[in-house]
């Protein structure tokens, strides 16, 4: 202790006899720095040799109330820990005091130091945690003299656990230990039949849990997660702690379709629509009811491939072993299907109540029409109708009969009017009223009658909205017509391109449906529909007693492409193409899409040089499950490249068969002199031609192709089958809807298995 006070006074000594005289300060004077600014010379002691980089990485010096700024990036694999700051007086401006050096040390729990002695703090805006960027201010605030500040970090080495439970029904990859801040990618894939349903994720960083359930895309935590039901999840994102993921799968639900047809005179009051569907398993009430005058004649059931019937006074039916209770009453019959496991058809047959066989009449506007009968006859029993007007400004235009299914109408002054094979009398009685007469009454009957007026009668008009790529005509050349009356539209489509639906408003009701159907309902009421060989959908529409607007839409069937030869079909493949599904079905009626036929046919493919890239259809995005090979496809010339590709769309014999005639190179052949009534002249008529001199595919006994025909699995498991040329090899799947007696069952065994 007596050194140390002894080494203390020399230098204070010292420093006395070393301090200028008053003459000395005077002549001085005149020195460029002021006396009274101290200054902090702030130095980065191990910038970027300590794992953490500085920037500003150069001396900094500070002077009173001035600050700076550094920013701390921490190399990958590495965790900031703790920044020392130290400062010292400068010793070559003042005499220093060994004891005189003050340190800050900043870390997760001390974002601030202060050392009021010297005049300098320190803070850090944050203390990273999912990140490896740090925000560092150094400040000067009254210096009591000149400070050297000098910076130090230190970041040790760090790891964290990425973990990702397995489960059950899956698999999953990724899971492994990474340095701090090193991209980490975890991911699950669910197997065939189960789709991802959540996920756990459970994120501990610096001392701080975090939890979170997912179940789509979605960033979180610096963390991105890329979303998919049944392929592969990822997570992925820089790891600045242990991260544990539990993924949820569960089986996707089976469901199985359920159509209930009914006749005539019957009413479907449950489900509430022809088409349902129902999950694998559950139940379905069924309950039919009978109009006026009908009666139930049978019911026929199909479940998958088992057949079943019910007619009138049977208490039960039986299917696959079940006991089915049979509910009847006077005018509806009940009942329920338990445990529903494979689509089901179920058809209601009616038939007439030969005691009440119903009578209905019409009346149109300005129209009386009575009946000498009630509501109902007994078969063979006679009517009379008496027709009128109900002003003599109107007269009776026409009178429409129908008999059962049949219908006929006339001008009232025809003296008959002939339904089916017979003729019926209309008899004239003077100041415009009429009696219709119908004898042998044995199906049901409905009477109804149209009046005209000059200027006054209910004229409809007709309106055709315009459609792209077709044209729509009309059968009456005017724009309106006479209530009652009939007319048909013509949907005639562009050249290389096909009706995909039509559109067709009456009064205030409106309904679309597909070109491919035979009727479309519309306000309560059903119209035919029908297309040709041409393509062309003609629309009857009857008794028409509201304004009708119509129109349509076409999508792009074919033009003049070549294909590139950058795809081939490879006819040497002795791959599996179709598969089952996973209840243990093939279901070979079931229709294929578009997006389905082109992803087997591109795997059975020799592919080179055919880019999948680029968005080319509006309607097949970049991330869609088939765009790599529809859009390779595309490019190499098997599809035409149009706006639209409808990839959920089923695809027709003719369309299909048009890509393996491109995947063949659109050979030249002779097709000598086979033909079919409703190909020639269509857009895919060489391809049709070529696979049929094939021997691929075959037509029908009527003499038909039925081009517009859509494709079914157990079509395409023949097609491909004899385009491969496979006869023999391969044991195939035993899927429960393919019977040994079903026509494909030898095809379905070969297309589902590698030979």
């Amino acid at each position: 202790m007596k050194g140390k006070w002894t080494r203390r006074l020399a230098g204070l000594l010292a420093a006395a006899l070393l301090m200028p005289t008053p003459a000395a300060l005077a002549a001085g004077s005149s020195t460029d720095a002021s006396p009274d600014q101290k200054t902090a010379t702030v130095t980065i002691v191990n910038g970027n040799t300590s794992h953490v980089q500085f920037d500003p990485s150069d001396k900094v010096e500070l002077t009173d109330t001035e600050s700076a700024s550094f920013t701390l990036e921490t190399e990958a694999g590495y965790r900031l820990d703790r920044i020392t700051i130290t400062i010292e007086p400068n010793t070559t401006s003042t005499v220093s005091d060994a004891d005189s050096s003050t340190s800050l040390v900043l870390d997760r729990e001390t974002l601030s130091g202060d050392d009021t002695k010297n005049g300098i703090s320190a803070q850090v805006e944050q203390w990273p945690a999912y990140s490896n960027i740090c925000k560092l201010t150094v400040s000067a605030g009254t210096l009591s003299g000149d400070v050297d500040v000098s910076i130090s970090a230190f970041a040790p080495g760090t790891t964290h656990k990425a973990e990702i439970d397995k489960p059950e029904d899956g698999t999953v990859g990724g899971g492994n230990e990474y340095g701090n801040g090193e991209k980490a990618t975890l991911s699950v894939t669910p197997d065939p039949g189960y789709r991802l349903k959540s996920l756990q994720m459970t994120y501990k960083v610096n001392g701080i849990t975090e939890t979170n359930t997912v179940s789509s895309s979605c960033d979180w935590m610096g963390l991105e997660i890329k979303w998919s039901d049944i392929d592969q999840t990822t997570v992925s994102g820089p790891l600045y702690g242990d991260l544990k993921v539990t993924p949820s799968i569960e089986k996707i639900p089976v469901t199985c379709k359920v159509r209930i047809y009914v006749d005539d005179g019957l009413e479907l009051d449950r489900p509430g629509s022809e088409s349902t569907t129902v999950n694998e398993g559950e139940s379905l009430s069924v309950r039919v009811s009978t109009q006026e005058g009908y009666l139930i004649d049978q019911m026929l059931v199909q479940v998958g491939k088992t057949y079943a019937t019910w007619t009138p006074g049977q208490s039960y039916f039986m299917v696959n072993y079940d006991r089915i209770s049979v509910r009847e009453s006077d005018d509806s019959v009940s009942f329920v299907l338990p445990e529903i496991t494979d689509d089901v058809t179920i058809e209601f047959v009616s038939t007439y109540d030969e005691n009440n066989i119903p009578i209905k009449l019409e009346e149109g506007s300005h129209i009386n029409i009575d009946s000498d009968v009630g509501d109902t006859v007994a078969r063979g029993e006679d009517a009379a109708f008496m027709i009128s007007t109900t002003s003599d400004r109107y007269a009776v235009k026409t009178i429409t009969v129908r008999i059962g299914e049949k219908k006929a109408s006339a001008d009232p002054d025809d003296e008959t009017i002939r339904v089916g094979n017979r003729n019926y009398e209309i008899q004239d009685n003077g100041n415009g009223e009429y009696t219709l007469y119908i004898d042998n009454i044995r199906e049901p009957v409905t009477v109804e009658a149209t009046s005209n007026s000059s200027g006054t009668v209910s004229r409809p008009s007709l309106t055709i909205n315009s459609s792209s790529n077709m044209k729509i005509t009309k059968s009456v050349s005017g724009s309106r017509i006479d209530a009652g009356d009939s007319v048909r539209f013509y949907f005639t489509p562009n050249k290389n391109y096909q009706i995909d639906e039509i559109t067709v408003k009456i009064g205030d009701s409106s309904r679309t449906v597909g070109a491919d159907k035979t009727s479309i309902r519309v306000g309560g009421e059903s119209y035919r529909m029908s297309r040709n060989a041409d393509g062309v959908v003609t629309l009857y529409l009857d008794d028409i007693r509201a304004n009708v607007t119509v129109s349509g839409r076409a999508y792009y069937s074919k033009d003049s492409v070549k294909p590139t030869g950058t795809v081939k079909l490879n006819t040497a493949s002795r791959s599996a193409f179709l598969d089952g599904y996973a209840d243990g079905t093939f279901r070979p009626e079931a229709k294929m899409t578009r997006a389905e036929a082109v992803v087997m046919l591109y795997r059975l493919s020799d592919v080179s040089n055919a880019s999948g890239a680029g968005d080319i259809f509006i309607d097949v995005p970049g991330n869609l499950w088939c765009a790599d090979e529809i859009n390779a496809f595309a490019n190499a010339g098997i599809i035409d490249v149009t706006s639209y590709f409808h990839p959920n769309q089923y695809i027709t014999r003719a369309e299909f068969v048009e890509m393996l005639y491109r995947l063949m190179g659109s050979p030249s052949y002779s097709r000598g002199t086979l033909r079919f009534r409703d190909v020639t002249g269509t857009a895919n008529e060489t391809a049709i031609y070529y696979a049929v001199s094939r021997g691929w595919v075959d037509g029908y006994a009527d003499g038909t192709f039925r081009p517009f025909n859509y494709i079914a699995r157990s079509e395409v498991a023949a097609l491909m089958t004899r385009l491969l040329n496979r006869t023999s090899g391969g044991s195939g799947g035993a899927y429960k809807d393919v019977s040994r007696t079903h026509w494909a069952y030898r095809y379905i065994q070969l297309a589902s298995s590698y030979v």
